[in-house]
């Protein structure tokens, strides 16, 4: 060998000296593959994983050319950024896997892959393209409540509260077999009214809700409502490291506290007050008497002259009784007397001598023959005129007819017989 070809071998060496072999390089020398959880066809079928739970990506990079990859890095939009992880250099006809570990979001999240890898002593960046993703199942059941209490009727016990749940499906899978209960009112699971579906909702679609209701008697007093939803969405999930997981009981829960009042008092019997309208007067053991205390006031009784409540009534004309002058003095013996009216001093047949009641004492009733006559003699001419129109009403429409028909035909007797 020449020494003009020695120093050139040995150039070269120098120059290629930290770099990859560039013997076979180009397009398709970069392989990517993606698995999911264990899914290699997540492009095809993207695997349901549970939200919150772990999605764990792994990305198989094979080189299949003569230069090492150097920067090695893999560009998932479905993977956050700067989870994945690989390593830095990808030695020629060699493979690597790359990384990515991240908790599970809603919704469906398919998208290209990219991987690249540079090979610095011919300036070349050699790449691969793959689809891969995930189906984030959001399973999530919400619930919430209110509560109406009933005004209590006056003198019940107790009264009736309403509650209402709203179930709602915050998920992205229909919900299935969706129930109620309450322990706080001791209502089992079912127990409330879910609107023509009984105490179960069958199928609650994703972003809708479901309204059950329930009515309860309870007596006074303060109670907490402890709503509780429980429904699933029946979905298979893969988890990490591709095991199967079955669906969980999707729960929800909330509480009310309301107060059950008492009901008012019903209204006491009402007793109508000495003096007012309808109200009658009497005093235990009262005989009823005319003027004696506690006898009742009948219709068209008078009070006896002098007894409270009595009328100080002052005569103007020819009276027959004891009455009073225009200033209050009693009247004069025997003025205005007519005849056979009883004499000052006298005592009356049947009637008790002043003398024989003892003070304080009630006198006893007259008779009723003199009680009339009394009040015929005091009655004045005004009196006498309306007692005949009374006493002419009672004798009836067929004895006033007879009444005035006779004196008429005695008339007419007596212009006869003057004629002849």
């Amino acid at each position: 060998m020449s020494a003009g070809l020695l120093v050139a071998v040995l150039l070269a060496s120098a120059l290629l000296e930290g770099s990859g072999w560039a013997g076979g390089v180009g397009d398709g020398n970069l392989r990517l593959s993606v698995t999911v959880n264990g899914r290699a066809d997540s492009d095809v079928r993207p695997p349901e994983v549970r939200v919150g739970t772990w999605v764990v990506k792994r990305y198989r990079l094979l080189n299949v050319s003569e230069a090492d990859l150097h920067r090695v890095r893999v560009l998932d939009p479905g993977a956050p950024a700067g989870s994945v992880r690989c390593p830095a250099v990808l030695p020629a006809a060699e493979e690597a896997e790359c990384t990515a570990r991240f908790r599970a979001v809603a919704g469906r999240h398919v998208h290209p892959v990219r991987a690249e890898g540079d090979v610095p002593s011919l300036r070349t960046r050699l790449t691969a393209t793959a689809r891969a993703g995930y189906a984030g199942v959001a399973g999530a059941l919400g619930l919430t409540e209110e509560v109406v209490v009933a005004t209590p009727g006056a003198g019940g016990v107790g009264a009736s509260a309403t509650v209402t749940y709203t179930v709602t499906n915050r998920g992205n899978l229909p919900l299935h077999t969706v129930r109620v209960e309450d322990p706080g009112l001791a209502l089992a699971p079912g127990a409330p009214d879910c609107g023509g579906q009984g105490g179960t909702v069958a199928v609650l679609a994703p972003d809708t809700s479901a309204f059950c209701r329930t009515t309860v008697r309870l007596r006074p007093g303060t109670y907490r409502s402890t709503g509780r939803a429980s429904g699933s969405d029946r979905a298979t999930t893969l988890g990490a490291g591709g095991e199967r997981v079955t669906a969980p009981v999707l729960t929800a829960g909330t509480s009310t506290v309301f107060v059950v009042r008492e009901a008012p008092a019903a209204p006491a019997a009402r007793t109508p007050a000495a003096g007012a309208p309808g109200a009658e007067a009497s005093a235990p053991g009262a005989s009823g008497a005319a003027g004696a205390p506690g006898a009742s006031a009948g219709a068209g009784a008078a009070p006896a002259p002098g007894a409270p409540g009595a009328l100080a009534r002052t005569d103007t004309g020819t009276g027959t009784g004891t009455g009073t002058d225009t200033a209050g003095r009693p009247a004069a013996p025997g003025a205005g007397a007519a005849p056979g009216a009883v004499p000052p001093g006298a005592v009356p047949p049947g009637a008790v001598p002043p003398s024989s009641v003892s003070p304080g004492a009630v006198p006893p009733a007259p008779p009723p023959g003199l009680r009339r006559a009394a009040g015929v003699d005091d009655e004045g001419f005004l009196g006498r005129v309306r007692r005949r129109g009374r006493e002419a009403a009672e004798f009836g429409v067929a004895t006033t007819l007879l009444l005035l028909l006779i004196p008429a035909a005695v008339a007419a007797a007596l212009l006869g017989s003057r004629r002849k």
